[in-house]
């Protein structure tokens, strides 16, 4: 019997592994156990507090007002059991008067825009002004003042 050498050994081998590799390729594929079905989230109730800035003395929402209005309207939808507060603030620029009617402005302005998108029912918007009595950055720079011309809602 003819002496086989290393290099007819290997030649060998190399070809049963070829051979194998062909014939799983070719065999039918085992079948693959289904993924779990996914479990649902549970919902989470809408929550959460939002601004929306307005210029001195103005009342009307710009493009990132209506956003903010949007975003609000979006966590509302999702659940039906949540209330909306808005709350109209304005700075020390002007009367008090001036002042309080700008402040329910605004808040009326946002409330209107609310429920213009159709997703949230009047009936579970609140809404108040506080004018410039109880703002929240009591500073008289101009830069600071402008964080007490905004509108607060809080979603709960």
């Amino acid at each position: 019997m003819p002496k086989i050498t290393n290099s007819w050994r290997l030649l060998a081998a190399a070809a049963g592994i070829s051979m194998l590799a062909a014939c799983a390729d070719q065999s039918p594929r085992p079948a693959v156990a289904a993924a779990p079905p996914a479990v649902a989230a549970a919902p989470q109730p809408a929550g959460g507090w939002y601004q929306v800035w307005f210029d001195t003395s103005k009342s009307d929402l710009n493009a990132n007002g209506q956003m903010i209005v949007d975003s609000v309207a979006n966590a509302v939808r999702r659940d039906n059991a949540v209330r909306v507060t808005i709350i109209g603030k304005t700075d020390r620029v002007g009367s008090e008067a001036a002042n309080m009617a700008l402040s329910e402005k605004r808040a009326e302005r946002v409330r209107d825009a609310l429920i213009a998108t159709g997703m949230v029912p009047a009936d579970r918007i609140e809404t108040r002004w506080m004018g410039e009595g109880k703002q929240g950055v009591p500073t008289a720079n101009d830069v600071a003042e402008q964080r007490d011309r905004v509108v607060d809602i809080t979603v709960q």
